[in-house]
This record gives structure tokens, C-alpha cells and sequence, in this order.
């Protein structure tokens, strides 16, 4: 028959059903009540059980309850179907046990799902700061792009000299703003006691240095630098080798060389 009210006994007969712990014969009676009977009260607790059960299953290790303890649950179902015709009475060690296990799996599902919660929220924040980067890098891209292509920019090739005949620079010069924008590649780095040095070799008048850098791993490096207004017309560009933090004036050997 159906029932209109959770009793005791009958949330101890679902939980006692929901972790198959009781005899096949009580099984059976009990599966037929569900089904036959129609009960929605006890389905509806079976089914919760059921469902803390299995997300205790996804946060600990799986394991079947030991004989003692499933023998200890049937002989509690026994005792409870003997005592049926009471509406009250103290909850069995079994099912204290019962509820104990049921409560650990739904703390252990709340804290699967608090730990879940804290890695996507940390991933997404990853992943956010990493788009924010590449959508930088993006813009400068193509604010460079725009600006190469553009035909206020004159191009000046440098070509390697000496030791690096494979190292070449290009350079995009902006004459309206009398900037430079430095290309360098396949010339390898110097040690910590060098540097590259970049020059302005004007028409007139010794060199001026324009810069001072070493190149990557990779033998690259990218840098923009200003031309002095006060620096009059220019007749080419050179690199240099020079002691770390550059000279006043060229000493060492050229690397790289440009006519403008």
C-alpha cells in the first residue's frame, strides 16, 4: 500500500534498501512495493539515499560493507520488522551507523564540489589573465603593423660584416616622428662583459650612439629608439661591439652596417 507519512521505519527500510544490505527475499518485497504499490514516498527517499551514496562514491575509495556489517544491518531489519507496529522508538546502532555514512557522503560530495569549484574558478582566472595578454599583444601587433605599412616609413637594411656575415637588421625609419624601429636576427649574443652598440653616423661629424643592447638566445632583438632633432642628416647606421655599457665613441669591431 501507499504511504502518507515518513516514518521511522520506513526512512530506515529505504536506507537499509538504498545500500543493499537487505535479504533477497526483503528485497524483493520491498522492490515490489515501490513498483506495484506505486509508493512515491518511499521511492522518493530511496532515490535520495541512492544519490548521496553514489556522490560519496566519486570523493572516497569504493568498498562493499564487511559480513559483519551487513549481517549486523539484516538482523536490524529483522528486529525493525518485528517492532512495525510502533510509531516511535530509539534509532538502532545500525542505523545510526546508516545515517553516519550518509552524512559523511554529503560532506564529502560539498567539499568535492568546494575543491572543484576553487580549481575551474582558478583556471578561468588563468586563462582570463593569458586572453587579456594575448589580446595585448594582438593590438601592439597590429597598431605595428599599421605602422609598417604605412608610407611614412622609410626601410634601411643592415648587412652583417666580419665573423656574422648571416646577421642582417632591418630598420623602419618614421621620419615624420624621427623614430626607429630595430629588426635584429641571427646575431648571437655577447657575453656579460659586451655590448651591442648601435650608431647614428651623420653626413658631417663623428658618430653619435643610438642604442645599447644584447640580442636574445636566438641571436634576436626588437627596440625602438628616437633620432635626435639636433643630429642633422644622416649617411648610414653600424653596430658595434663594444665593453659592456657602450663607449662614446666606435672601438671595437663592425658587425653590422647600413647606408641610408
Amino acid at each position: 500500500m501507499k504511504h502518507l507519512q515518513l516514518t521511522e521505519d520506513l526512512l530506515e527500510r529505504a536506507s537499509i534498501y538504498a545500500v543493499s544490505a537487505m535479504s533477497e527475499g526483503e528485497r524483493k518485497d520491498y522492490a515490489r512495493h515501490l513498483e506495484e504499490d506505486d509508493c512515491t514516498l518511499c521511492r522518493t527517499e530511496v532515490l535520495e539515499l541512492q544519490a548521496a551514496m553514489h556522490a560519496l562514491a566519486f570523493d572516497i575509495p569504493q568498498s562493499s560493507p564487511s559480513p559483519a556489517v551487513k549481517m549486523r544491518l539484516m538482523a536490524q531489519a529483522e528486529v525493525s520488522a518485528s517492532m512495525r507496529g510502533l510509531q516511535y522508538r530509539t534509532p538502532s546502532r545500525g542505523f545510526e551507523w546508516l545515517a553516519w555514512l550518509i552524512s559523511a557522503a554529503a560532506t564529502a560530495a560539498l567539499v568535492g564540489v568546494l575543491f572543484l569549484n576553487s580549481n575551474l574558478r582558478n583556471r578561468v582566472e588563468s586563462l582570463s589573465a593569458r586572453l587579456a595578454e594575448l589580446e595585448t599583444q594582438l593590438v601592439g601587433q597590429r597598431t605595428t603593423l599599421a605602422a609598417l605599412t604605412s608610407p611614412r616609413f622609410r626601410v634601411v637594411n643592415l648587412a652583417g660584416l666580419g665573423t656574422v656575415p648571416q646577421a642582417g637588421a632591418r630598420i623602419f625609419w618614421n621620419e615624420t616622428e624621427r623614430r626607429w624601429l630595430c629588426y635584429v636576427s641571427e646575431l648571437p649574443p655577447v657575453s656579460n662583459d659586451k655590448t651591442y652598440q648601435l650608431w647614428f653616423v651623420p653626413q658631417n661629424g663623428a658618430a653619435v650612439s643610438a642604442n645599447v643592447f644584447n640580442t636574445n638566445p636566438d641571436g634576436s632583438a626588437t627596440f625602438e629608439i628616437p633620432v635626435p632633432a639636433d643630429i642633422g642628416a644622416l649617411k648610414a647606421t653600424a653596430v658595434t661591439t663594444e665593453p659592456a655599457g657602450g663607449l662614446p665613441q666606435p672601438s671595437g669591431s663592425f658587425v653590422l652596417f647600413g647606408a641610408l
